[in-house]
């Protein structure tokens, strides 16, 4: 919008989405843009990062309280799940259910992120530890889909001979980037 001499009012915006949503067909807009965006970066569909939102809520409706970390306790407050690229731009913004888990809304989701990628390639998904699963990972895999995340608690140390530097030169800034990393099985 910018740059523009004119721009919608917010209020415009707001009537046109609540006219989609009256008819049912938010949904249905909102993975029409996700596809949009996937077609017109194609390489950038490749790697998704999928994570949970606490957004609190000031209205003035009934809506069931959900732990904020931002606030450090319950409050009313709507649960929504984004996704975005490997750059962080957004592809899919979507409400999710009132107390989903990540990995629940991950499995919901998976329709909808293979018809934004719109082909049969392997799609790497990251997620934070709320969608750890070996179950879901199971899912994702069969669906062609790979997994990126971690887990919570202590876990086995991994034998030093198993690292080995890893660089990689930020196309961007020109930064290049090192680590010692280690690839293991689950």
């Amino acid at each position: 919008v910018l740059g523009l001499d004119r721009a919608p009012e917010v209020k415009t915006i707001r009537r046109k989405i609540g006219y989609l949503a009256g008819v049912g067909k938010a949904g249905d807009w909102i993975t029409a843009m996700a596809r949009r965006h996937a077609d017109a970066r194609p390489e950038q569909a490749a790697v998704l990062y999928v994570d949970g939102h606490v957004r609190a809520y000031q209205g003035t409706r009934k809506v069931a309280k959900t732990h904020s970390a931002r606030l450090r306790f319950p409050a009313p407050a709507t649960l929504e799940t984004w996704v975005s690229d490997h750059r962080g731009d957004p592809v899919l913004v979507v409400m999710a259910e009132p107390a989903a888990s990540l990995a629940a809304e991950l499995r919901r989701l998976l329709p909808e992120l293979r018809a934004a990628v719109g082909d049969d390639r392997r799609v790497l998904v990251g997620f934070d530890r709320g969608g750890w699963s070996p179950a879901l990972f199971a899912h994702l895999h069969t669906h062609g889909f790979d997994t990126l995340t971690w887990r919570k608690g202590p876990a086995p140390d991994i034998d030093t001979g198993l690292f080995a530097e890893v660089t990689h030169t930020d196309p961007d800034t020109g930064i290049t980037h090192t680590w010692q990393a280690a690839d293991t099985t689950v």
